[in-house]
């Protein structure tokens, strides 16, 4: 059977923008076709989400997707002939809980957004986490983790934390992608819809160069993820 992809969006810290970025990311990815599941182990924030997204189509008479909410990675079944993905947003405090879903990840993404973020050593529990991923993907014959680090650079721009994410990169094996720099565009999110919902009704969203480049900066990671993968 097909498996479809799960991309794991955690931390090892709360308060990164995980949401944020699994929130326009799965917009990304809807806008380029993608049927899109979603396990979140604090749905809160979602739930806010999907409730003003709904708002909105209802009250203006929009068309947008919408994510299938799933328990568990197994739910969603696959379709023949159609892009499908699963994204899970999960909190730093419930990464243990996960363990099991974590080693299913076709990609992982680690969000980063302060020097502390990654302030790991090789007994850290969340490096603890990616090990053990690593030896049971080793184990399914899988010899390659898809592990990417995303750098929130509204707190972080500064090239002490870029030093930091170097070295960190060369010592546990993460692939570093582009930062994440027009938050004030990702932020649409408070109202129901992402950066990237914006081309599906322009006649209704006014685009700034904000969102401009702040959807570029998603479809750039989009195309990252699948990179040498």
């Amino acid at each position: 059977m097909v498996q479809i992809p799960v991309i794991i969006i955690s931390s090892a810290c709360d308060g990164t923008g995980k949401t944020t970025l699994a929130l326009n990311l799965a917009a990304a990815l809807w806008a380029d076709g993608f049927e899109v599941g979603l396990i979140a182990s604090r749905q809160q924030n979602w739930q806010n989400f999907l409730q003003k997204r709904r708002a909105l189509c209802q009250e203006n008479h929009l068309d947008l997707p919408f994510p299938q909410i799933l328990d568990s990675a197994q739910q969603m079944l696959p379709v023949a002939d159609k892009k499908q993905v699963i994204i899970a947003d999960i909190a730093a405090g419930d990464n243990p809980k996960y363990a099991a879903l974590f080693e299913t990840a076709h990609t992982l993404i680690t969000v980063a957004a302060r020097r502390s973020d990654l302030d790991w050593e090789f007994n850290h529990p969340y490096a603890n986490l990616i090990w053990q991923v690593r030896k049971s993907a080793a184990v399914r014959g899988v010899k390659y983790l898809n592990w990417i680090l995303v750098q929130n650079q509204l707190t972080a721009a500064s090239n002490d934390f870029a030093d930091v994410v170097a070295s960190q990169a060369k010592r546990f094996g993460f692939r570093v992608a582009t930062p994440l720099h027009f938050r004030e565009a990702f932020c649409h999110i408070q109202d129901g819809f992402c950066a990237a919902d914006m081309l599906l009704a322009p006649q209704f969203f006014k685009m700034t160069m904000a969102d401009v480049y702040a959807r570029r900066e998603i479809l750039t990671l989009t195309d990252f993820l699948w990179k040498n993968n």
